[in-house]
């Protein structure tokens, strides 16, 4: 295997025998003719890809669509019924809440007794204890059985412990998701540590967000089967275009990431121009027409259609590159197409890594949208005040009715917000309206 690989899979398949009653798997083992008395269900089938060493992957997709197995086969809990798995360095993994703990041990006891099982001497345990200690949180629950903790309290253990073997191959499954607010930010800003160092990150989750911002590269997995891998953004973004179908047309899905995939192209390419443009209208907010989303993803129309989607001053000019602390409105025209009820329209902001920074779902009465009869066009206006810092940013559109998206449009039009001066930016958003600097001697 190439020494640059951390992680390379090949061919991967795993099937499981399904009886309907337990007495069909003696009847199965004792017939003479060998007669089935099964169903065979692929947890996972023909799965292949490699992840390079200090690479950081997700991995996305509905339960049941066979990501916990490919995790398992991975850290060698598993074996395939076909295919291999070939894994070059130390692997550190977090797969279930409580998986490798004695339940009748102390946390204390479990972290040597895990630190040993993945190959570090009490000695060195020692030296990492503190850190450990630290950063679980546990405060005297450490000296108490596993038992008794709480799905927290496991996982808050069980990263601790992950994280600081110093593995070269870091996986996390779905456990992260019982942990506060707190704590889950706690373990990004650590997995981001270690990335930085060097470290390779295969991620599993549900969340879109946590994805983009995390990884380099997703894979999506739908019925055992890898659908597409490519840009987070872009995974993710059909992903949840098409997570609530039923049966996944891997072709077809594959033919819009390539779409996607060029456009995204074109659009580096065109950035030095943009650029050049933006510095000679550095005065006042202006239209760039190369600006365009190169990511956007039409959903299934289902009774209306969003169009003549733009940003514009408060004087009614369309502009995408914007100023910050100026106020602009963000409009779209809904064509209703039956007569619907409770329909309410919203709109989010995202940053270039698919987090969603602003935004939200409005109606024209409290607690409940509005009922459209008869049918006909709506134009929707959202007047906001720019507070974003220095970069490009996408806009979703969207009206919903009883809960259920009617239309939605993500990465539907982007903008771009000038260099503040005297400002350096930290962040997406810039909520400070004044430094004031006084010198108290």
């Amino acid at each position: 295997m190439n020494k640059n690989i951390a992680i390379k899979v090949q061919n991967l398949t795993k099937i499981y025998k399904l009886y309907k009653e337990p007495i069909d798997r003696l009847k199965e083992a004792l017939n003479p003719l060998g007669k089935a008395h099964h169903k065979n269900f692929h947890a996972l089938k023909d799965v292949s890809f490699e992840i390079k060493k200090g690479e950081t992957v997700g991995i996305i997709g509905r339960n049941g669509s066979g990501k916990s197995t490919l995790l398992k086969i991975i850290t060698g809990v598993l074996t395939p019924s076909a295919g291999r798995v070939n894994v070059h360095g130390k692997i550190s993994a977090i797969l279930e809440l409580g998986a490798g703990f004695n339940p009748e041990m102390s946390g204390l006891e479990n972290i040597y007794l895990n630190t040993s099982i993945n190959g570090m001497s009490k000695k060195d345990t020692d030296k990492k204890i503190k850190e450990i200690l630290e950063f679980a949180e546990l405060g005297e629950f450490i000296h108490q059985p596993i038992k008794t903790y709480s799905s927290g309290m496991k996982a808050r253990l069980g990263f601790a412990v992950a994280i600081n073997i110093e593995p070269d191959l870091l996986i996390v499954d779905e456990a992260l998701a019982v942990g506060d607010a707190a704590f889950q930010r706690k373990c990004f800003a650590k997995m981001e540590q270690i990335r930085e160092a060097g470290t390779t990150i295969l991620f599993v989750s549900h969340s879109e967000g946590s994805i983009v911002s995390l990884c380099s590269r997703a894979i999506w997995l739908s019925n055992g089967e890898k659908i597409i891998e490519g840009k987070p953004k872009l995974v993710t973004g059909l992903y949840m275009k098409n997570a609530n179908k039923n049966m996944i047309d891997k072709a077809i899905i594959e033919a819009e990431l390539q779409e996607l995939e060029k456009k995204s192209e074109k659009k580096d390419k065109s950035k030095k121009k943009e650029v050049q443009k933006k510095a000679k209208h550095a005065i006042e907010e202006f239209y760039d027409p190369s600006l365009k989303p190169k990511s956007t993803i039409y959903y299934e129309e289902k009774g209306a259609k969003i169009s003549d989607i733009k940003v514009t001053t408060l004087d009614g000019r369309e502009v995408n590159v914007l100023i910050h602390g100026y106020n602009y409105i963000y409009s779209y025209v809904v064509n209703v197409k039956n007569k619907t009820e409770d329909v309410r329209f919203g709109f989010l902001i995202k940053n270039t890594l698919g987090v969603a920074i602003a935004g939200g779902s409005y109606s024209m009465r409290e607690h409940q949208g509005i009922d459209i009869v008869p049918e006909g066009n709506y134009m929707i206006k959202f007047s906001f005040k720019c507070l974003f810092n220095e970069g490009e940013y996408f806009l979703n559109a969207g009206c919903s009715s009883f809960k259920k998206h009617i239309h939605r449009i993500v990465d539907t039009y982007a903008f771009k917000v000038m260099h503040i001066e005297k400002m350096i930016c930290t962040s997406s958003v810039n909520c400070i309206d004044n430094c004031e600097v006084i010198r108290s001697d």
